[in-house]
């Protein structure tokens, strides 16, 4: 009796304690994650605001950003299973994602010859200090190119080691680059080490979210060899080349003063640079509008994100009802837009800028993607929504062929049915919706005007082609000259 009253006690006076003091929970201290910096939320939400309302792909966060992973969201369900060879590099390592893997020998035996071949073209004289001079410039950002990579990943490499690999793999990259570029005869050295198949998959391979080095590190060897903007030039080139499939002489500051994170971002900058604004134009001499110049949008839809976000008729379709394609020239200074929706008063007008797809085409648009979905990266999912609008265009063979005729899509893929399963087997998870919403209630403000599709229906029947349009015309002159030849037969002329 007495030890339980003392323990009816004992548990009222915690009773009392938990009533009237505060209750603190101590946390371990070992295995703490370092400290982010203090952001304010509100100024978060603004960025990213700032991203979808403004059009504005030339700024870039403030915040310390890192080289991320492949999101795991996008590695789950049938098509993220099927693409997931699509995220891992084939034949060659960059950086510490998938450094030290047995399958790629062949590769780190070839980057001690690219570092002895870009050594040679920075016009060295002395070979053990010209190495050794590459080394300690490169040593000279090591921690900020360390600090680029998510926490833990480099802890396994000290600074000496760690080095190393961005001296390599900075110089495998360059010497890569600039081979492609300027058509360089080197570049069968590939073959020699990795094989013709192998040598088709390093344009992939540095592309790739994982494998991607500091741009900071790239830069620094990008000094040692040209001198000037022409380092900007041979990269304009390579992109050139991945985008049309062909080394063309268009000049663009691919830098503009810009500082990307990694080349993956840069070639990303470039691709939707050929596309500042998903435009639509009221008619042929009226200006582009932004979305918030549609004053007209019904609210209801406004925050309906599966209806601003519906796919709109493909290009066959559009086609039928009086939408035709046009070929954006490259060197057209005065195109801003990468698609672009005209309404005139009889037809319609749809402008894209010409790109290629090939066999690598597939993963280095899945890995532009995966980089607009990364956290902590505020961004206009322009490549996304661009792939949103390819995938409603092209869902047919006849699609693919009417892009062709335009010169709107080269592809090497062999059948217009292998260009349409590389859209359909992309996923694009998140688009700019206002940019999307835009570029679709343009199309079907145009296709729900009867004046206009029926002028459509006109033309295509009847206009479509030089024999249609012969056959119409005569069978006009027989119908007015049988009315005529009634007419004076009931009616003769005194």
């Amino acid at each position: 009796m007495l030890s339980t009253e003392k323990q009816r006690k004992k548990k009222s006076n915690e009773m009392e304690m938990s009533g009237s003091e505060d209750v603190r929970v101590e946390i371990p201290q070992g295995n703490q994650p370092e400290p982010v910096d203090k952001i304010n939320i509100h100024d978060v939400a603004r960025e990213w605001e700032g991203c979808f309302e403004d059009n504005d792909n030339t700024q870039h966060s403030e915040r310390k950003r890192q080289m991320q992973k492949v999101h795991p969201l996008l590695l789950k369900g049938e098509k993220g299973e099927r693409n997931r060879h699509c995220y891992e590099p084939a034949v060659v390592s960059l950086g510490p994602y998938h450094h030290n893997r047995d399958d790629f020998s062949a590769a780190n035996e070839y980057k001690l010859v690219t570092l002895e071949e870009y050594r040679l073209s920075c016009g060295t004289q002395n070979n053990s200090m010209d190495s050794l001079y590459l080394y300690n410039k490169v040593f000279e950002v090591i921690h900020d190119a360390r600090k680029c990579y998510i926490h833990g990943s480099t802890d396994e490499y000290n600074d000496e080691q760690f080095n190393r690999m961005m001296l390599l793999d900075g110089c495998f990259i360059l010497f890569f680059i600039e081979c492609v570029a300027s058509q360089n005869t080197m570049l069968m050295l590939n073959n020699e080490y990795l094989g013709a198949l192998g040598f088709a998959h390093i344009s992939r391979d540095i592309l790739l979210l994982e494998n991607q080095i500091p741009f900071i590190v790239l830069q620094v060897l990008l000094d040692l060899r040209f001198p000037e903007d022409r380092g900007e030039r041979i990269l304009n080139w390579f992109f050139n080349y991945l985008n049309y499939g062909e080394i063309i002489g268009k000049e663009e500051n691919v830098l503009e003063k810009k500082q990307p994170l990694h080349l993956l971002e840069l070639y990303r900058s470039y691709f939707i640079s050929l596309s500042s604004c998903f435009a639509h134009v009221q008619s042929s001499n009226s200006s582009m509008w932004h979305w918030r110049e549609n004053l007209d949008i019904d609210t209801n839809e406004k925050w309906n994100y599966v209806k601003r976000n519906r796919s709109f008729a493909s290009v066959t379709e559009l086609k039928a009802k009086g939408i035709f394609l046009k070929c954006t020239k490259v060197d057209d200074e005065s195109s801003n837009g990468d698609i672009k929706f005209h309404s005139h008063y009889c037809y319609g007008e749809l402008e894209l800028v010409s790109r290629a797809v090939y066999s690598n085409s597939k993963a280095i648009y899945l890995n532009m993607i995966a980089y607009e979905m990364c956290p902590h990266n505020p961004n206009d999912f322009r490549v996304s929504t661009y792939i949103r609008v390819m995938k409603s265009l092209v869902i047919r063979p006849d699609d693919v062929k009417e892009l062709r005729d335009n010169n709107i899509l080269l592809h090497s893929l062999g059948r217009d049915e292998d260009v349409v399963k590389v859209y359909d087997e992309i996923d694009a998870p998140a688009v700019n919706v206002h940019m999307f919403n835009q570029l679709r209630r343009g199309i079907e403000k145009h296709c729900n005007n009867k004046y206009k599709t029926w002028a459509a229906e006109l033309i295509n029947i009847y206009f479509s082609s030089p024999w249609k349009t012969m056959a119409l015309l005569v069978a006009t002159a027989i119908l007015i000259t049988s009315f005529l030849q009634t007419y004076f037969t009931i009616w003769p002329d005194d």
